[in-house]
């Protein structure tokens, strides 16, 4: 018997300019080299999804940092001191230092001149504690409703603007006006002292306060009973005053 022939797979026909085979052979490998760009693609949104889950599963759940609440009032200088008594300490310390400073300026205006560096140096230290007192004094006036509080944030305000006025924190004043500055520092010294003295209620009798009225007595003596926070006590002390002034 004859031996049959093998048929061989027939090859596809080859393009007769050579350059068109190698254009299909390069589109060829093009698709393919776009489909490994996929591929790859996927499987590294595939990674980062798997890196993600291994995290949320080893890593310890994030711990919120506390900040630790502030304490009710801490911003006063001592237990129990009331929001009215706090105030006019600010008030005294402003006016104290500016008094001081005040003080050495007038002393470098006479040793020198009151346009000289220091002084001016040393007024608008002056003028910084007005502006201090001022904010001190508005800012909690909403807290303490008091018309003498009031009248010392009035006070260190007309201050502030006679001495722009006069131009002494930059060297234009006389030493007369410095003299005069400091004569208004004084006084609004005394007058921060005579507020605190009046509104200073510790060792205050109520027949001092009520002025012999026995409606007066009868209401604040209740309060002492029944008041335990010395804030509210103050504000009805307060009140107390406003009533009953007149008598």
């Amino acid at each position: 018997m004859a031996k049959e022939k093998k048929m061989l797979p027939e090859l596809p026909d080859l393009p007769a300019d050579p350059l068109e085979a190698l254009e299909r052979f390069n589109s060829v490998i093009a698709d393919f080299q776009n489909a490994v760009d996929m591929i790859n693609g996927r499987l590294s949104q595939i990674d980062r999804v798997t890196s993600e889950i291994d995290k949320r599963f080893t890593l310890p759940p994030p711990v919120e940092t506390l900040k630790p609440k502030p304490k009710p009032h801490e911003h006063l200088s001592y237990e129990g001191q009331s929001e009215l008594d706090y105030c006019i300490e600010c008030a005294v310390k402003h006016s104290q230092t500016a008094k001081v400073l005040m003080r050495e300026a007038i002393q470098r205006a006479q040793a020198g001149s009151p346009s000289d560096k220091g002084v001016q140096e040393k007024v608008r230290g002056v003028v910084e504690e007005l502006v201090g007192m001022e904010d001190d004094t508005g800012s909690r006036a909403m807290y303490v409703a008091n018309e003498k509080i009031s009248t010392l944030n009035k006070s260190a305000r007309i201050l502030r603007k006679y001495i722009y006025g006069k131009g002494a924190e930059v060297g234009t004043a006389t030493i007369v006006d410095l003299r005069e500055i400091k004569d208004m520092i004084d006084k609004l010294v005394d007058v921060t002292y005579q507020v605190r003295e009046s509104e200073q209620c510790i060792g205050c009798t109520v027949e001092d306060l009520c002025g012999g009225n026995l409606e007066c007595v009868e209401f604040v003596e209740n309060a002492a009973k029944n008041v335990k926070d010395p804030e509210e006590f103050r504000k009805i002390l307060n009140q107390a005053r406003e009533k009953y002034k007149r008598g």
